[in-house]
């Protein structure tokens, strides 16, 4: 599926979105290393193929790489990149997220969305949207691009197994992230939809 069909003309979006959403959505992905066989990987899983779809046609658009989708054997789809560059730039981003600061707008956008993709939820219960991770370092790096996008963010809380859920409530949140950010993730983009009865193909804008 071309880039092109996501609808992403509208926005005028450039490398730098996608490169900022690549690195968000591998954020739901796992890093290997295979040194004798000289091999670096990401994988990704995700129980929606149309989402990596569109993972799948930046990798090939920004990387040269042309990557399957599988299904696994519980029913989610997955794919594997074999890219050292791809690797050593995630790996970069796992150590230390605070050069996520320095890039553009633009890029910063394209990262939420991949992040909120990946590990984001959101509840009718409250009027609010969740993110959660064991990396703190990620957290913090949220919570500053969230609030310059004037975002009024709740109060973070960690499990017992020291996972941290970053939450903001309340409807106006809510078109904020629709309009500014909003989900790529067709179940969570509709579900958003459907909690501020508005129209499901709605573009998100860029900020200025």
């Amino acid at each position: 599926m071309k880039i092109e069909n996501f609808q992403l003309n509208a926005r005028n979006l450039t490398s730098n979105y996608f490169y900022g959403f690549l690195v968000g959505a591998s954020e739901d992905g796992t890093v290997y290393q295979r040194k004798k066989k000289n091999e670096y990987m990401v994988e990704i899983e995700q129980k929606s193929k149309y989402w990596l779809e569109f993972v799948q046609e930046i990798i090939l658009r920004f990387y040269k790489k042309s990557v399957k989708i599988r299904k696994t054997s519980k029913g989610f789809y997955r794919i594997r990149i074999y890219s050292k560059k791809f690797f050593n730039q995630i790996k970069k981003h796992r150590i230390n997220s605070s050069w996520i600061l320095r890039k553009s707008k633009e890029f910063q956008l394209g990262f939420l969305q991949g992040v909120y993709d990946a590990e984001g939820s959101i509840k009718k219960s409250r009027n609010h949207i969740t993110i959660s991770s064991n990396r703190k370092d990620l957290i913090r790096i949220l919570q500053i691009l969230l609030t310059n996008l004037n975002f009024r963010l709740g109060k973070t809380w960690k499990d017992y197994n020291g996972v941290i859920t970053l939450p903001f409530y309340g409807k106006d949140n809510l078109k904020r992230f629709q309009e500014l950010i909003n989900f790529r993730h067709p179940k969570k983009k509709e579900r958003l939809a459907e909690l501020l009865n508005d129209n499901y193909l709605q573009t998100p804008k860029m900020v200025s």
